[in-house]
Protein backbone atom coordinates (compact mmCIF):
# COMPACT_ATOMS: atom_id res chain seq x y z
CA UNK A 1 0.00 0.00 0.00
CA UNK A 2 1.49 3.27 -0.98
CA UNK A 3 2.02 5.96 1.51
CA UNK A 4 -0.67 8.74 -0.09
CA UNK A 5 -3.00 5.40 0.10
CA UNK A 6 -1.90 5.33 3.82
CA UNK A 7 -2.67 8.94 4.31
CA UNK A 8 -6.19 8.90 3.19
CA UNK A 9 -7.06 5.59 5.27
CA UNK A 10 -5.56 7.97 8.41
CA UNK A 11 -7.55 10.69 7.22
CA UNK A 12 -10.56 9.04 6.60
CA UNK A 13 -10.32 7.15 10.32
CA UNK A 14 -9.82 10.32 11.57
CA UNK A 15 -12.61 11.82 10.29
CA UNK A 16 -15.44 9.55 10.97
CA UNK A 17 -14.18 9.64 14.92
CA UNK A 18 -14.42 13.27 15.21
CA UNK A 19 -17.67 13.01 13.73
CA UNK A 20 -18.74 10.58 15.80
CA UNK A 21 -17.09 12.51 18.51
CA UNK A 22 -18.93 15.60 17.54
CA UNK A 23 -22.14 14.08 17.25
CA UNK A 24 -21.85 12.20 20.85
CA UNK A 25 -21.28 16.28 21.99
CA UNK A 26 -23.79 17.63 20.67
CA UNK A 27 -26.07 14.55 21.97
CA UNK A 28 -24.69 15.49 25.29
CA UNK A 29 -25.36 19.40 24.99
CA UNK A 30 -28.81 18.95 23.70
CA UNK A 31 -29.63 16.38 26.86
CA UNK A 32 -27.75 18.93 29.01
CA UNK A 33 -30.03 21.63 27.66
CA UNK A 34 -33.30 19.35 28.06
CA UNK A 35 -32.17 18.70 32.13
CA UNK A 36 -31.17 21.91 32.43
CA UNK A 37 -34.37 23.61 31.11
CA UNK A 38 -36.02 21.34 33.29
CA UNK A 39 -33.77 22.31 36.05
CA UNK A 40 -33.97 25.83 35.48
CA UNK A 41 -37.32 26.68 35.79
CA UNK A 42 -37.48 29.52 37.52
CA UNK A 43 -39.08 29.15 41.24
CA UNK A 44 -41.98 31.50 42.18
CA UNK A 45 -41.39 33.42 45.57
CA UNK A 46 -44.71 34.34 47.32
CA UNK A 47 -44.92 37.15 49.24
CA UNK A 48 -47.18 36.63 52.69
CA UNK A 49 -47.55 39.72 55.14
CA UNK A 50 -48.99 39.07 58.40
CA UNK A 51 -51.04 42.90 59.18
CA UNK A 52 -50.40 42.22 63.11
CA UNK A 53 -52.90 41.26 66.15
CA UNK A 54 -54.29 37.58 66.62
CA UNK A 55 -54.64 36.02 62.76
CA UNK A 56 -54.44 32.73 60.47
CA UNK A 57 -52.09 33.23 58.87
CA UNK A 58 -49.78 33.43 61.94
CA UNK A 59 -50.92 29.69 62.89
CA UNK A 60 -50.52 28.88 59.16
CA UNK A 61 -46.99 29.91 58.93
CA UNK A 62 -46.22 27.93 62.12
CA UNK A 63 -47.85 24.87 61.11
CA UNK A 64 -45.81 25.20 57.71
CA UNK A 65 -49.25 24.61 55.40
CA UNK A 66 -48.02 27.41 53.06
CA UNK A 67 -44.66 26.13 52.50
CA UNK A 68 -46.55 22.47 51.92
CA UNK A 69 -47.93 23.35 49.48
CA UNK A 70 -46.61 25.84 47.33
CA UNK A 71 -43.10 23.77 47.23
CA UNK A 72 -45.42 21.18 45.27
CA UNK A 73 -46.36 24.05 42.71
CA UNK A 74 -42.48 25.02 42.65
CA UNK A 75 -42.99 28.11 44.81
CA UNK A 76 -41.48 29.33 48.04
CA UNK A 77 -43.04 31.46 51.03
CA UNK A 78 -41.55 34.76 52.14
CA UNK A 79 -43.05 35.65 54.93
CA UNK A 80 -43.25 39.56 56.25
CA UNK A 81 -44.90 41.41 59.14
CA UNK A 82 -46.37 44.91 59.39
CA UNK A 83 -47.83 46.35 62.64
CA UNK A 84 -50.86 48.31 60.61
CA UNK A 85 -51.89 48.51 57.05
CA UNK A 86 -50.24 51.51 56.12
CA UNK A 87 -46.84 50.02 55.92
CA UNK A 88 -47.93 47.12 54.78
CA UNK A 89 -49.54 48.53 51.20
CA UNK A 90 -46.36 50.68 51.04
CA UNK A 91 -44.38 47.32 50.72
CA UNK A 92 -47.66 45.88 47.98
CA UNK A 93 -46.31 48.74 46.16
CA UNK A 94 -42.97 47.86 46.55
CA UNK A 95 -43.74 44.05 45.24
CA UNK A 96 -42.49 43.07 49.15
CA UNK A 97 -46.26 41.92 49.65
CA UNK A 98 -48.40 39.41 47.30
CA UNK A 99 -51.52 38.57 50.01
CA UNK A 100 -52.43 39.60 53.21
CA UNK A 101 -56.19 40.97 54.89
CA UNK A 102 -56.82 44.58 55.80
CA UNK A 103 -60.12 46.25 56.95
CA UNK A 104 -62.89 47.75 54.73
CA UNK A 105 -61.48 51.38 55.68
CA UNK A 106 -57.64 50.35 54.34
CA UNK A 107 -59.59 48.68 50.97
CA UNK A 108 -61.44 51.85 50.72
CA UNK A 109 -58.02 54.89 51.80
CA UNK A 110 -55.66 52.41 49.58
CA UNK A 111 -57.92 52.17 46.39
CA UNK A 112 -58.27 55.95 46.43
CA UNK A 113 -54.16 56.11 46.31
CA UNK A 114 -54.40 53.72 43.55
CA UNK A 115 -52.62 50.77 45.13
CA UNK A 116 -52.19 48.41 42.76
CA UNK A 117 -54.30 45.38 44.90
CA UNK A 118 -57.88 43.36 44.51
CA UNK A 119 -59.34 42.13 46.92
CA UNK A 120 -60.03 38.10 46.36
CA UNK A 121 -62.22 36.87 49.47
CA UNK A 122 -63.50 38.12 53.06
CA UNK A 123 -62.14 36.94 55.97
CA UNK A 124 -64.26 38.26 58.48
CA UNK A 125 -67.53 40.88 59.01
CA UNK A 126 -67.78 41.74 62.51
CA UNK A 127 -64.88 44.29 62.07
CA UNK A 128 -62.65 42.59 64.99
CA UNK A 129 -64.76 43.87 67.40
CA UNK A 130 -64.43 47.34 66.40
CA UNK A 131 -65.51 48.95 69.53
CA UNK A 132 -65.77 52.30 71.62
CA UNK A 133 -64.80 52.11 75.05
CA UNK A 134 -64.42 54.04 78.29
CA UNK A 135 -62.88 53.37 81.43
CA UNK A 136 -65.62 51.48 83.26
CA UNK A 137 -66.52 54.64 85.85
CA UNK A 138 -67.26 56.91 82.77
CA UNK A 139 -70.40 58.40 82.85
CA UNK A 140 -70.78 57.84 79.35
CA UNK A 141 -72.99 54.86 78.87
CA UNK A 142 -74.24 55.76 74.94
CA UNK A 143 -72.99 56.91 71.48
CA UNK A 144 -75.38 60.26 72.58
CA UNK A 145 -73.46 60.93 75.63
CA UNK A 146 -69.74 61.01 73.33
CA UNK A 147 -71.06 64.57 72.23
CA UNK A 148 -68.44 67.12 72.93
CA UNK A 149 -65.99 64.55 74.42
CA UNK A 150 -62.47 63.74 73.18
CA UNK A 151 -62.54 60.24 71.25
CA UNK A 152 -59.01 58.78 70.67
CA UNK A 153 -58.94 56.81 66.99
CA UNK A 154 -56.60 56.17 64.24
CA UNK A 155 -58.07 58.11 61.24
CA UNK A 156 -59.20 55.98 58.44
CA UNK A 157 -59.35 52.51 60.35
CA UNK A 158 -61.95 50.33 60.86
CA UNK A 159 -62.23 51.49 64.44
CA UNK A 160 -62.48 55.02 62.65
CA UNK A 161 -64.91 53.65 60.03
CA UNK A 162 -67.25 52.13 62.96
CA UNK A 163 -67.17 55.52 65.12
CA UNK A 164 -68.58 57.47 62.22
CA UNK A 165 -71.35 54.69 61.32
CA UNK A 166 -72.30 54.98 65.03
CA UNK A 167 -72.40 58.69 65.19
CA UNK A 168 -74.43 58.66 62.73
CA UNK A 169 -76.90 56.51 63.76
CA UNK A 170 -77.58 58.72 66.68
CA UNK A 171 -77.80 61.92 64.98
CA UNK A 172 -74.12 63.05 65.59
CA UNK A 173 -71.21 63.51 63.06
CA UNK A 174 -67.77 64.08 63.83
CA UNK A 175 -67.98 68.00 64.09
CA UNK A 176 -69.88 66.89 67.36
CA UNK A 177 -66.75 65.12 69.38
CA UNK A 178 -63.40 65.80 69.72
CA UNK A 179 -61.27 63.23 67.73
CA UNK A 180 -58.05 62.60 68.82
CA UNK A 181 -55.57 61.15 66.28
CA UNK A 182 -53.98 58.47 67.76
CA UNK A 183 -52.12 55.14 66.39
CA UNK A 184 -53.00 52.05 68.68
CA UNK A 185 -49.72 52.56 70.92
CA UNK A 186 -49.96 55.34 71.53
CA UNK A 187 -53.58 55.50 72.11
CA UNK A 188 -53.50 52.83 74.73
CA UNK A 189 -51.53 54.95 77.53
CA UNK A 190 -53.51 57.71 76.86
CA UNK A 191 -57.07 55.75 76.91
CA UNK A 192 -55.21 54.23 80.48
CA UNK A 193 -54.14 57.51 81.50
CA UNK A 194 -57.69 59.41 81.57
CA UNK A 195 -56.52 61.47 78.55
CA UNK A 196 -59.25 60.50 76.22
CA UNK A 197 -62.66 60.39 77.26
CA UNK A 198 -62.99 57.01 75.09
CA UNK A 199 -61.62 54.69 72.00
CA UNK A 200 -62.70 53.51 69.34
CA UNK A 201 -60.64 50.88 68.79
CA UNK A 202 -60.68 46.88 67.88
CA UNK A 203 -59.20 43.50 69.16
CA UNK A 204 -56.71 42.07 70.69
CA UNK A 205 -57.13 46.08 72.25
CA UNK A 206 -60.76 45.78 73.17
CA UNK A 207 -60.98 42.27 74.92
CA UNK A 208 -57.42 42.94 77.18
CA UNK A 209 -58.69 46.52 78.01
CA UNK A 210 -62.23 44.74 79.48
CA UNK A 211 -60.51 41.34 80.75
CA UNK A 212 -58.29 43.42 82.98
CA UNK A 213 -60.98 45.72 84.47
CA UNK A 214 -59.65 48.71 82.99
CA UNK A 215 -62.67 49.34 79.99
CA UNK A 216 -66.31 48.51 79.34
CA UNK A 217 -68.28 48.65 75.50
CA UNK A 218 -70.31 51.48 75.04
CA UNK A 219 -71.23 50.39 72.01
CA UNK A 220 -69.91 47.34 69.33
CA UNK A 221 -69.97 46.74 65.35
CA UNK A 222 -72.42 43.33 66.93
CA UNK A 223 -74.63 45.32 69.38
CA UNK A 224 -74.97 47.80 66.85
CA UNK A 225 -75.49 45.10 64.32
CA UNK A 226 -73.19 46.79 61.59
CA UNK A 227 -71.42 44.98 59.20
CA UNK A 228 -67.86 45.80 59.01
CA UNK A 229 -65.80 43.28 56.33
CA UNK A 230 -61.76 41.75 56.81
CA UNK A 231 -61.24 41.08 53.30
CA UNK A 232 -57.87 38.88 51.51
CA UNK A 233 -56.08 41.08 48.99
CA UNK A 234 -54.04 40.42 46.84
CA UNK A 235 -50.93 42.21 44.56
CA UNK A 236 -52.35 42.90 41.21
CA UNK A 237 -49.37 41.91 39.00
CA UNK A 238 -48.93 38.61 41.03
CA UNK A 239 -52.89 37.63 40.42
CA UNK A 240 -52.71 37.99 36.97
CA UNK A 241 -49.39 36.33 36.08
CA UNK A 242 -50.30 33.30 39.00
CA UNK A 243 -54.05 32.65 38.63
CA UNK A 244 -52.91 29.31 39.84
CA UNK A 245 -51.17 30.12 42.71
CA UNK A 246 -53.52 32.58 44.16
CA UNK A 247 -56.04 29.88 43.93
CA UNK A 248 -53.67 27.53 46.16
CA UNK A 249 -53.76 30.45 48.62
CA UNK A 250 -56.90 30.20 49.18
CA UNK A 251 -57.04 26.56 49.16
CA UNK A 252 -54.44 26.36 52.21
CA UNK A 253 -56.17 29.45 53.70
CA UNK A 254 -59.60 27.71 53.97
CA UNK A 255 -57.41 24.40 55.21
CA UNK A 256 -56.51 27.06 58.60
CA UNK A 257 -59.98 28.53 58.71
CA UNK A 258 -61.37 24.92 59.00
CA UNK A 259 -58.25 23.78 61.19
CA UNK A 260 -58.85 26.49 63.72
CA UNK A 261 -62.46 25.24 64.16
CA UNK A 262 -61.80 22.26 65.16
CA UNK A 263 -58.51 22.80 67.39
CA UNK A 264 -59.19 26.29 69.14
CA UNK A 265 -57.18 25.02 72.30
CA UNK A 266 -54.38 24.14 70.32
CA UNK A 267 -54.73 27.66 68.28
CA UNK A 268 -54.73 29.98 71.22
CA UNK A 269 -51.61 28.02 72.56
CA UNK A 270 -49.96 28.75 69.30
CA UNK A 271 -50.85 32.41 68.70
CA UNK A 272 -50.20 33.32 72.89
CA UNK A 273 -46.73 31.57 72.24
CA UNK A 274 -46.34 33.57 69.11
CA UNK A 275 -47.25 36.76 70.13
CA UNK A 276 -46.72 36.39 73.55
CA UNK A 277 -49.95 36.78 75.41
CA UNK A 278 -51.68 35.02 78.14
CA UNK A 279 -53.24 31.84 77.07
CA UNK A 280 -57.11 32.31 78.61
CA UNK A 281 -56.71 35.89 77.18
CA UNK A 282 -56.08 34.23 73.65
CA UNK A 283 -58.61 31.77 73.90
CA UNK A 284 -61.16 34.37 74.30
CA UNK A 285 -59.98 36.26 71.42
CA UNK A 286 -60.46 33.44 69.06
CA UNK A 287 -63.71 32.67 70.42
CA UNK A 288 -64.67 36.61 69.74
CA UNK A 289 -63.65 36.03 66.07
CA UNK A 290 -65.42 34.70 63.48
CA UNK A 291 -62.88 33.34 61.11
CA UNK A 292 -64.05 32.94 57.60
CA UNK A 293 -63.23 32.93 53.77
CA UNK A 294 -65.84 33.35 52.30
CA UNK A 295 -66.67 35.29 48.59
CA UNK A 296 -67.70 39.19 48.19
CA UNK A 297 -71.32 39.23 48.84
CA UNK A 298 -73.61 41.71 47.86
CA UNK A 299 -73.93 42.46 51.57
CA UNK A 300 -70.31 43.08 51.76
CA UNK A 301 -69.89 44.79 48.77
CA UNK A 302 -72.48 47.44 49.54
CA UNK A 303 -70.85 47.82 53.45
CA UNK A 304 -67.55 48.84 51.89
CA UNK A 305 -69.18 51.00 49.47
CA UNK A 306 -71.13 52.75 52.91
CA UNK A 307 -67.62 53.19 54.08
CA UNK A 308 -66.63 55.08 51.12
CA UNK A 309 -68.90 57.40 50.75
CA UNK A 310 -68.40 57.97 54.75
CA UNK A 311 -64.76 58.37 53.55
CA UNK A 312 -65.66 60.50 50.85
CA UNK A 313 -68.46 63.03 53.08
CA UNK A 314 -65.42 63.02 55.44
CA UNK A 315 -62.72 64.66 53.56
CA UNK A 316 -60.64 61.36 53.59
CA UNK A 317 -60.42 60.32 49.99
CA UNK A 318 -61.33 63.26 47.59
CA UNK A 319 -63.20 61.31 44.72
CA UNK A 320 -65.86 59.04 44.91
CA UNK A 321 -64.99 54.89 44.86
CA UNK A 322 -67.01 52.08 43.00
CA UNK A 323 -66.07 49.60 45.08
CA UNK A 324 -68.09 46.95 42.40
CA UNK A 325 -64.45 47.30 40.61
CA UNK A 326 -62.00 46.63 43.63
CA UNK A 327 -63.05 42.82 44.02
CA UNK A 328 -62.75 39.30 41.86
CA UNK A 329 -64.72 36.71 43.29
CA UNK A 330 -63.18 34.36 40.20
CA UNK A 331 -59.98 33.26 42.41
CA UNK A 332 -62.00 32.03 45.55
CA UNK A 333 -64.16 30.27 42.91
CA UNK A 334 -60.95 28.19 41.53
CA UNK A 335 -60.29 27.48 44.68
CA UNK A 336 -62.89 25.54 45.38
CA UNK A 337 -62.55 23.37 41.95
Amino acid sequence: MTASSLRIRALRKTGLWLLSASLALFALTACGKDESAGSSKDTTTVNIAINGGLNLLTIAKKKGWFEEAFEKANAKVQWNEFQSSVPLLEGLVSDRVDFSFIGDGTVVTGKAANSPFTVISVTGVQGNQNSVIVKPDSPIQSIADLKGKQIAVAKGSSGHIFLIKALQKNGLSESDVKIVQLQPDEANPAFQAGQVDAWGIWDPFVTTEVSAGRARIVESVQTMGFVAPAVMIGRDKFLKEHPDLTALYLKVYQQAVDWVAQNPDEAADILATEKKMDKALVKKLIENTQYINDPITAETAEAIQSTADILLESGTIKEKLDVSKVYDNSYFEASKK
